[in-house]
């Protein structure tokens, strides 16, 4: 299953953790030092949003952060002529109002 937001396209992007040893100098050490860099994944927040648009369910892969844009486009929808396409269909004009 894919990680990446339809609407914004966020996706997972690789990050670095700091290994790290020592005493803080506010401690009364001499300081951290960097020991070493682990590579990390951070993946966005999707959530599946099932909405119903001219009697079909559609749904959207999406990132938390854009769930309210889901709703937008299915207002803006109301005034479309939609009956009689698939779910799919559906949703590929709703992503083309972007």
């Amino acid at each position: 299953m894919s990680k990446v937001c339809e609407i914004s396209g966020k996706r997972p992007i690789v990050a670095r953790s700091i290994i790290t040893r020592g005493k803080a100098k506010r401690e009364g050490g001499v300081g951290k030092k960097v020991t070493g860099y682990s590579k990390r994944w951070q993946e966005p927040n999707i959530r599946k949003v099932t909405v119903v648009v001219a009697g079909q369910p559609v749904t959207f892969r999406v990132a938390v952060s854009h769930v309210q844009k889901v709703y937008e486009l299915v207002e803006r929808a109301r005034g479309m002529n939609l009956e009689g396409l698939t779910a799919k269909q559906i949703k590929a004009r709703l992503l083309s109002l972007l």
